[in-house]
């Protein structure tokens, strides 16, 4: 990483979070996020395989995909991006040496190649109007990705910078993510969630007509015979500290309703929350492991 960009991440620091009621651009980077690459002939074919969603009708840029166990719990989730030469994998860096060697234990004799370049390449949001004409588009409405090397991603930010583009932290954009319906496993969550449960189904993150893959049968039972009885919701919390990933909500009776999927800290200690709820006691009022209430918790459906 060069010591320009490491600048950039260095005033970030000190940035506030971006404003979700003006017109202004920011550029938001992302140095938790990691990239997988996977290249070669036969790319499309050994990732239609494995994955949820259809490789094969990424007409757009980029679709939010996973990789399920067997079982069809959710061991990865990611944007998986369409490139000249193959396709990026963007997800959590922490989970990016698990899903390399997890995807490399499917290769056998297929012609692809598969490389964690979570060194080499950074991943930046750009959230507002106009961005980059290299930046990815994303599914939510004047957002977007760049992804590049240290030096490319750091020219392109001085340029949007030059012309107007303010830095936010980066908190803002995940503060976003949660309010998009969009979900995040990390490897704290890796197995405690099946699509359903995370509204893949409902944000065009599975394909029901594709053919087969680790988990397929499970997804597409529930589907079609029966009904999820837990779904995504964001909801919020006062309170100084931040709850572990996959950690348990309760109701008044201690009984356990769901997890915690995502938590960002806002402003004045406002807790931004994505749970994975039951349906039967979603309306309840519920708590975190440290007895803060839950308030405003809302389905995205």
């Amino acid at each position: 990483m060069t010591a320009d960009y490491q600048s950039i991440l260095q005033q970030q620091a000190s940035a506030p979070l971006a404003s979700r009621n003006d017109e202004n651009h920011y550029l938001i980077p992302l140095p938790s996020y990691g990239v997988i690459t996977v290249t070669g002939e036969e790319a499309a074919d050994f990732l239609q395989n494995l994955l949820t969603n259809d490789v094969k009708q990424l007409e757009q840029a980029s679709q939010i995909t996973a990789m399920c166990n067997p079982k069809g719990r959710l061991l990865a989730l990611f944007l998986l991006v369409k490139t000249e030469h193959g396709y990026q994998l963007v997800l959590p860096e922490s989970q990016c040496a698990f899903l390399a060697q997890r995807l490399q234990m499917f290769k056998l004799r297929s012609k692809v190649e598969i490389e964690d370049c979570s060194e080499t390449l950074q991943v930046c949001g750009l959230q507002g109007n106009d961005p980059s004409t290299s930046a990815i588009p994303l599914p939510s409405q004047s957002r977007a990705l760049l992804i590049a090397t240290a030096d490319q991603i750091t020219s392109d930010l001085e340029d949007l910078m030059s012309k107007g583009w303010q830095l936010a932290a980066e908190a803002s954009w995940f503060i976003t993510e949660i309010e998009s319906g969009v979900p995040v496993i990390f490897p704290s969550s890796r197995e405690l969630f099946t699509a359903q449960q995370l509204n893949l189904d409902l944000i065009g993150g599975v394909s029901f007509r594709k053919g087969c893959y680790p988990g397929q049968e499970v997804v597409a039972r529930l589907h079609y015979l029966g009904e999820p009885k837990r779904r995504l919701f964001q909801a919020k919390a006062k309170t100084d500290s931040v709850p572990e990933i996959g950690e348990t909500i309760v109701d008044n009776e201690k009984a356990v309703i769901g997890h915690v999927v995502n938590a960002i800290h806002g402003d004045e200690n406002q807790l931004f929350l994505q749970l994975s709820l039951k349906l039967d006691g979603a309306n309840q009022d519920l708590y975190l492991n440290d007895g803060s209430a839950i308030e405003s918790v809302q389905a995205y459906v």
